[in-house]
């Protein structure tokens, strides 16, 4: 039999700055569109300037909180086109995206193939493409600071975990999304409690700037309020693929509202709960599930949401695939509803060939009905078994005394 000779070495690496270069390119390409959300961001720019620069970071400017405000500071004395300036910020968080990707990815594969294949496939993700340099959005930017809140839990690094949520919070409210994950592994034993002082704390410092600067501090304090913030988003959904892409209020629109407010709490609660009286071996491959299924519900679940705000779901189950691969049609089926959600900003505003609302929202309704008939199914199938994730993890659950090993009931045990 002939030998077959293999590829040279320098063909993987081609290919690779091949696809890099793509993930440029696309980004390139979408660079001077001006979507109202961009015409917005260079407004509070101009107001900064008209503030004095850098000491526009302490007026009430905008309704993102201090953190972003620092970024649109530096912004002013970049040299270049503004919009370029602002979007290529944005974009450098794309990165934070793929290098948490690889992190995570390379924990399970020693390979570097793998990770690096992610890496790559989270750059070309389209809406993480067109969030950043079509859209002109920074969702990335919180997202970015919540995928290495999950790569820190994986590592058992609490502290650092909990503060790249808290980062991720502060730089947006969307930032809570991940926040039922830290609320579980805290009931499960897995998280100390005392881990949560981060959060003020990580508000605290970077709040200090604006404060320098003479913002009031019961302004920053309160720029998550639910007031200031439904004042934005007066309808129950904006282009949402949510569950009230389905609900018609009319009036009733406010009590719908808060009725989707503790409706969500209850859902999330109940997920918990579930998960806590089964005793589950929360591992690495179950860290990343349950943060995809919280990245999809909480968007889903809450009234007042943005098409962008499934970001974070976008990215989790791209991760959650190369996790668990048998869930390939749940990272499907969240793009396709992210995707079809931003017709209007792609093609210039609504036309009658755009598929109605209630299309990407069942979508996006078949994604958290996978994720949950999954995550329930493996809180409740007491016979599977799932490989520990480390070689230390087997060590120590083969050295456990045979009184000290878990019965077939009433919990399961990874």
């Amino acid at each position: 039999m002939p030998n077959v000779k293999k590829p040279p070495p320098y063909s993987e690496w081609l290919l690779l700055a091949a696809l890099a270069g793509l993930a440029v390119l696309a980004r390139r390409a979408g660079w001077f569109l001006k979507t109202n959300d961009m015409t917005i961001f260079m407004q509070w720019v101009q107001q900064m300037q008209d503030a004095g620069g850098w000491r526009g970071i302490g007026r009430e400017i905008g309704n993102y909180n201090a953190p972003f405000l620092y970024l649109l500071a530096a912004v002013i004395y970049l040299p270049g086109s503004l919009m370029v300036k602002i979007k290529a910020i944005f974009v450098l968080f794309d990165v934070l995206l793929a290098f948490f990707t690889y992190k995570i990815v390379a924990l399970r594969f020693e390979d570097r193939r793998v990770p690096a294949a992610a890496a790559l496939a989270m750059v070309l993700l389209p809406t993480v493409v067109i969030n950043a340099s079509w859209y002109g959005q920074m969702d990335a930017m919180w997202a970015g600071f919540a995928l290495g809140g999950v790569y820190f839990l994986m590592r058992g690094r609490p502290w650092l975990a909990v503060s790249f949520c808290a980062v991720s919070l502060a730089i947006k409210p969307q930032g809570l999304f991940i926040f039922p994950l830290l609320l579980l592994l805290a009931l499960a034993g897995r998280l100390p409690w005392r881990t949560f002082l981060a959060v003020p704390a990580v508000f605290a410092v970077l709040d200090i700037p604006a404060l320098l600067a003479g913002r009031s501090p019961m302004d920053l304090l309160t720029v998550y309020d639910l007031g200031r913030q439904a004042e934005h988003v007066p309808a129950l959904t904006s282009r949402a693929p949510s569950l009230y892409a389905f609900i018609q209020a009319g009036r009733r629109a406010e009590t719908v509202r808060v009725l989707g407010y503790i409706f969500a709490a209850v859902v999330i609660l109940a997920i918990l709960y579930i998960l806590i009286i089964r005793n589950i071996q929360i591992t690495r491959d179950r860290l990343v599930t349950y943060a995809a299924l919280f990245a999809i519900a909480m968007p889903f679940l809450l009234p007042g949401m943005h098409e962008r705000y499934f970001f974070l779901a976008d990215v989790t189950t791209v991760v959650l695939a190369i996790h668990k691969p048998r869930l390939w049609p749940v990272p499907l089926l969240v793009q396709a509803a992210s995707l079809i959600c931003l017709e209007p900003y792609l093609f210039g505003g609504r036309t009658p060939q755009m598929l109605p609302l209630t299309v990407p929202a069942t979508l996006m309704l078949a994604a958290l009905v996978t994720m949950l008939h999954h995550v329930l199914k493996d809180a409740f199938d007491l016979e599977s078994h799932e490989i520990p994730d480390t070689p230390e993890e087997l060590e120590e659950e083969i050295s456990r005394p045979a009184g000290e090993r878990p019965a077939p009931l009433p919990a399961r045990r990874a």
